[in-house]
């Protein structure tokens, strides 16, 4: 996991954003935590390598906001988004699209 603490500023507002790079279920993902991005909200956004469907986004793009401090018992926004995809991985729905991407597809060829 490779963690990277950001300031960016403009002329009104100082953002906090820690980017971390992870791999989940080998799928690489970046997770991007925009701290307070609007007045008492946090911003997350998830990207994957080549835009990869993962259980929480079919695009490969994630973009999730919550009250700031909401992170509930975790604590950092890596591990509120793998517990997240941990419980989503359980849906039927990413189980079966986990199992049509190993199977793979003959009109593909």
């Amino acid at each position: 996991m490779v963690a990277i603490m950001e300031n960016e500023s403009d002329n009104s507002t100082s953002l906090n954003r820690v980017v971390e790079a992870i791999t989940w279920h080998g799928i690489g993902l970046t997770v991007i935590h925009k701290i307070n991005y609007f007045e008492g909200i946090d911003h997350i956004e998830i990207h994957s390598e080549n835009r990869v469907p993962f259980p929480i986004s079919e695009t490969g793009y994630r973009s999730h906001f919550l009250h700031f401090g909401g992170l509930q018992e975790h604590t950092n926004a890596v591990e509120y988004v793998l517990a997240c995809l941990e419980h989503e991985a359980k849906s039927k729905v990413w189980k079966a699209q986990e199992i049509a991407s190993r199977q793979g597809n003959l009109f593909d060829l």
